[in-house]
């Protein structure tokens, strides 16, 4: 049965799962991604996270119609998206336009994601990345602005150091802003990082924590094997990706997570899962696919249980994974002028 949670420093609940709709329709036909909308909400899953960069656009637009073929109400939802990315020229005129965390690609990309979400607001509008460029005070100013004027709900950030949170929490209360709520970074056994400095302080300030890639790219699901090719259209199918991926370490430690998940009579990918719902700071890990079969497992895993003694052994096998490089975060001195970053 789903579980729930307080939403960090609201009074916003939402479910253990949120839906991440990167996929959709990238990866999916627009009946599936509506069969695959249905079926979470009828596990009790709630919460539903996009971005303007998935698809430039598009998965916003499926999703926003997929949503009114579905049973649940717009008021019974809580719809995250992002923005950053620069984005086509919807005008015609060619070539590309805004990026970054400035009032006006903020403001504009938020009117663009309303529009094709068909909705009249965002529950939860977050920077999908750091901006080196433009004033903290600037961004803070602009997501204000979306909150009074009644078109977001809550802000948030993604793939941000604790550092960089700690500036936006800092003189969002200094010039009284809306304060940042919310970080989604990558999580998972193969990733734990942001344990180091992330994790204690989101805990500390008390901001939600929405663990990405909980299966590592698909990873700790076991469909890859050793000494096999990637399957064909899967996301380490190019030599480059799976380089860097699918090594010997990776496939041992899969090998060690298989026999675990036998023992407890549920799948691998089910295993990695509980794992992270085991972590009392992660607020709601964002679960993805390609596929509707993808999805189903997971509903089941709050039904499950692992021994709190193989969950201290994935614990001990995986230490390892806390040191490493921080992911999908690039900007790593703060706020410079930087010509031509974008």
């Amino acid at each position: 049965m789903m579980e729930y949670v307080v939403f960090g420093n609201t009074g916003l609940k939402v479910s253990r799962f949120c839906l991440g709709a990167m996929n959709f329709p990238l990866k999916c036909d627009f009946e599936t991604t509506v069969a695959t909308f249905q079926d979470a909400f009828d596990a009790g899953v709630n919460f539903i996270d996009n971005a303007d960069a998935y698809g430039q656009g598009e998965s916003e637009e499926v999703m926003g119609r997929a949503l009114k073929q579905t049973s649940v109400a717009r008021e019974n939802l809580v719809i995250a998206t992002k923005c950053w990315v620069k984005m086509f020229d919807r005008a015609g005129g060619g070539g590309m336009e805004g990026g970054g965390c400035s009032r006006r690609h903020i403001i504009q990309a938020c009117e663009d994601s309303l529009r094709l979400l068909q909705t009249d607001y965002i529950d939860l509008y977050q920077l999908h990345h750091p901006d080196p460029i433009t004033p903290v005070e600037e961004t803070l100013e602009a997501l204000d602005t979306l909150v009074k004027d009644g078109k977001v709900r809550y802000v948030g950030v993604a793939n941000h150091y604790a550092w960089q949170i700690c500036e936006m929490l800092g003189k969002a209360a200094l010039h009284n802003r809306q304060p940042i709520v919310s970080a989604q970074i990558r999580y998972n056994i193969m990733d734990r990082v942001i344990e180091t400095e992330s994790v204690p302080f989101c805990r500390k300030f008390n901001v939600a924590i929405m663990g990405y890639g909980p299966l590592n790219g698909g990873i700790l699901t076991g469909k890859y094997k050793r000494g096999e090719a990637a399957p064909e259209g899967s996301r380490f199918a190019h030599p480059r990706m799976a380089e860097g991926y699918l090594t010997d370490d990776a496939f041992d430690m899969v090998d060690e997570l298989q026999v675990i998940a036998e023992r407890n009579g549920m799948l691998i990918n089910q295993l990695a899962m509980k794992w992270v719902l085991s972590k009392p700071y992660i607020t709601t890990p964002i679960i993805g696919g390609s596929r509707r079969e993808h999805f189903q497992p997971m509903y089941e895993v709050f039904d499950l249980d692992v021994d709190p003694a193989d969950l201290e052994r994935i614990d001990e096998m995986s230490e390892k994974y806390r040191y490493q490089p921080f992911a999908n975060q690039a900007v790593v001195d703060g706020y410079p002028n930087a010509p031509g970053y974008w």
